[in-house]
Formats: C-alpha cells, structure tokens, sequence
C-alpha cells in the first residue's frame, strides 16, 4: 500500500484556526486512517529501527474520536528525519495557537511555521496493517 501523509493548517474561521493537523490517506481509496492535532504527546524513536520509526498516543478523529497509539515507518531514514522536523514544528504551532487563544501574551512564530503545510507525496513508508496499534479508554 501507499500511504499519503499531509500536515494540513486550518484557514477557516473557528476554534481550530491556525491549527495544524497531521492526516494519513491510504492512496486509492482516499481513505483517512490518521487524523489529528498534536500539541503535547511524545512522539518517540522505536529503538529497533534505528531512526526511521516512530511511535505516539494522541487523541484521533479518523473513525470515531478516541485515544489511540500509532506507529509509522520509513523505509528510508531522511524521510523519516524530515517527517519529525514537520511533526514538531506543527506541534510547535499548535501549542502558539492554543497559549494565544487562551489570551497569554506569546512571541509570534506564524512565519516560522507557514511553511509546516506540506504533503510527503513520495515517501517510502511502510505501516503495518492495522495502522492503529492499540486503542485506550
């Protein structure tokens, strides 16, 4: 399978303006198998793959909204360097995103991240079927 892996930044006008959210599509159907913001969560190495996967425990929207573990990997270790550089400068706008709606006065970063919106169109990766490693109450 191909997978289609998307940072995508919300435009619309709303609670979740500004904020970034990771999405994966499986190529064919379009299907969606990952959709959510990240702000806080670990997004951690899986030590037997040396750098080119990665694990972590979010709140997702895909199906029905609960707490779930992912895992992703890359058969190729830059694009899965250049997919955590993008995971955490999303994660980075969507704490500034959330620190400014709750009215704190914070430094700007918008230009740091305006570029953060980008898809991985071509990356080798691999997920493991089900794509969803395990699910929490």
């Amino acid at each position: 399978f191909f997978f289609r892996v998307k940072f995508i930044k919300c435009m619309e006008e709303g609670y979740n303006c500004g904020m970034i959210r990771a999405e994966l599509t499986k190529n064919g159907t379009l299907e969606t198998l990952m959709c959510h913001e990240l702000t806080d969560e670990e997004v951690g190495p899986m030590p037997s793959k040396q750098g080119k996967a990665y694990t972590w425990r979010c709140k997702d929207w895909a199906y029905r909204t609960a707490t779930r573990t992912f895992a992703i990997r890359f058969d190729d270790d830059m694009d899965a360097l250049k997919w955590k550089e993008e995971l955490e400068r999303s994660k980075r706008n969507n704490r500034y995103v959330r620190t400014r709606r709750m009215g704190l006065s914070v430094l700007d970063i918008s230009a740091e991240v305006d570029d953060v919106c980008s898809t991985f169109q071509n990356l080798s990766t691999s997920v493991s079927s089900p794509l969803r490693v395990g699910s929490g109450k």
